[in-house]
């Protein structure tokens, strides 16, 4: 067995799982407990199950030990190591049963009906949020889940612009729907809750906050995986007041994680105005308005080469 990425592993292990028979579009990496899965072709409540388990090796390597539960309870091991961080592209970090029911708790306790100082001032409507009152003022709390749709965390948007993460949480790979999403039709992405929700409603298309510049490339992977025939929207970041454009820089890797079934839509200011308040879509439409903002996101693509793109929403 030669040395891997990490993202060789989390592949080989993946693959491992599902030649047993296991329906899988993603590796979830140290459950507490097995994870239970149906087999391939099947429906009902799953009686396959598996749980992968990551080592920092002493020679600095990282190792993933897969156990599975298959046809007749029969249970197999599947072992890799290489090198590399625990940051893979398909996995998804898992925290602690309790860590699960803090988060499920927080969000079971935050109330559907309310109102954001922080949304409010961006001119945003509340898409599959919840808020909740502090000392602070109103807050709103996104949901973070992975591609199976399960809660894994939450990201609190403060009456004053700071963002706060549930704490202990990976984000690598998690994301907020603001629709639901269906194979076959374009999925927007963008980095931020309120740039999400201003393209979303500039632009009827099904659009998920990646939360992260950095985290873009790892929801267009699994997005891309879960839904194969869909062509990915990457709502940009346009950093110009930046020595180097970072929000382009993410777009253009989650671009890559498109496999060629997708665009970049970036925001372009009037004037040589380069500052923080001028990148992301939202602060378009503070700057030209919704009409226009939505005309030029329009505009942008039709020039767009992905036919299917066109086709519905042209």
């Amino acid at each position: 067995m030669g040395y891997m990425t990490f993202e060789q592993q989390v592949v080989s292990h993946l693959q491992f799982l599902r030649e047993a028979g296991l329906e899988l579009v993603s590796l979830t990496i140290d459950s507490a407990d097995f994870i239970r899965c149906l087999a391939a072709g099947t429906t009902g409540r799953g009686e396959y199950a598996y749980k992968t388990v990551s080592r920092q090796l002493n020679n600095g390597m990282t190792g993933l030990m897969t156990w599975c539960r298959s046809k007749g309870g029969e249970i197999n091991q599947h072992k890799t190591y290489g090198q590399g961080a625990l940051h893979g592209i398909a996995a998804e970090k898992g925290g602690s049963n309790m860590d699960l029911k803090k988060i499920q708790k927080f969000w079971d306790f935050s109330s559907p009906h309310g109102e954001s100082d922080y949304l409010k001032r961006k001119g945003v409507q509340a898409h599959r949020i919840r808020f909740r009152e502090n000392c602070y003022g109103k807050v709103a709390v996104i949901p973070m889940a992975n591609v199976q749709g399960e809660l894994r965390g939450y990201q609190i948007l403060n009456s004053n612009g700071s963002k706060v993460f549930a704490k202990g949480i990976r984000v690598n790979g998690l994301f907020h729907s603001l629709t639901d999403l269906v194979d076959n039709i374009a999925i927007g992405i963008a980095e931020s809750y309120v740039t999400a929700a201003t393209c979303f409603e500039l632009l009827p298309m099904p659009t998920v906050t990646a939360f992260t510049g950095d985290n873009l490339e790892h929801v267009a992977a699994v997005l891309r995986q879960r839904y194969p025939n869909s062509p990915l929207v990457i709502f940009a970041d346009n950093d110009r007041h930046l020595d180097k454009n970072k929000g382009m820089m993410a777009a253009e890797k989650a671009l890559k994680e498109a496999k060629g079934n997708g665009i970049v839509l970036a925001p372009q200011f009037s004037g040589d105005l380069k500052m923080r308040e001028y990148s992301d879509w939202n602060d378009l439409v503070r700057e030209i308005g919704p009409m226009e903002a939505s005309r030029q996101m329009w505009e942008a693509m039709k020039q767009t080469q992905d036919d299917r793109i066109k086709t519905f929403y042209i």
